[in-house]
């Protein structure tokens, strides 16, 4: 009896390091697409949509106040400093 306790505690602890492994390399893979994210701010026209953006990329608040619309400052900056 104590064997078969003994194997389904190492299934558990094999499943457990092999969904760590996962969670690394996916982890891993997501970075570069998160980084690429603030090139992708340069392509919008709008010059407050475009700092919008690339506060919320780089997580910078301080690039909020150059802003224009008072409106989306605000939202910028109650995202930004989350």
């Amino acid at each position: 009896m104590s064997i078969i306790n003994d194997m389904d505690t190492f299934k558990r602890m094999l499943l457990v390091a092999l969904l760590c492994l996962v969670a690394a390399a996916l982890i891993g893979w997501l970075r570069p697409a998160l980084a690429a994210d603030a090139g992708s701010c340069y392509v919008i026209a709008d010059g407050d949509a475009r700092t919008y953006c690339l506060a919320r990329a780089h997580g910078d608040p301080g690039r909020c106040y150059s802003i224009m619309d008072s409106g989306l400052r605000s939202q910028c900056l109650a995202e930004v400093r989350k």
